[in-house]
């Protein structure tokens, strides 16, 4: 009698995959860009606010040349077109200092906020693959 031929029987090696946390990944990047659109409105409430600044400064600089071009210019003294001068060198030096302070204050929100969402992303990370 012969005997039946048996193959050998080979069992795979079972391999887990590593487990993945969608709802985490969801939520970090949802955070992602609730962070990114509130720095977004930090850098459009700054615009408006230079807007701003710059649309007073060139009314009040209209305004003060339709005075100066009003009654007799000739009776006027140099010093008083010279006092006038200074006077519009500052006021735009001034409208520049109180434009860059608002940007150096964006600037400094904005990097506060995504430091505070990179520090989390890297601690969010870690519970990904858990």
């Amino acid at each position: 009698m012969a005997t039946p031929k048996t193959t050998p029987k080979f069992e795979m090696p079972k391999f887990e995959a590593p487990k993945f946390n969608f709802d985490a990944f969801v939520a970090m990047h949802k955070a992602n860009v609730d962070t990114m659109v509130e720095a977004q409105g930090i850098y459009l409430r700054t615009v408006e606010a230079m807007a701003k600044l710059q649309y007073g400064w060139v009314e009040e600089t209209f305004k003060n040349g339709e005075t100066l071009l009003k009654g007799d210019v000739t009776k006027r003294k140099p010093e008083d077109f010279l006092a006038d001068a200074k006077s519009a060198a500052e006021k735009v030096m001034a409208v520049a200092k109180e434009q860059a302070d608002l940007g150096m204050k964006a600037q400094q929100e904005v990097a506060d906020l995504v430091t505070k969402r990179v520090t989390a992303n890297i601690e969010d990370a870690k519970s990904l693959a858990a």
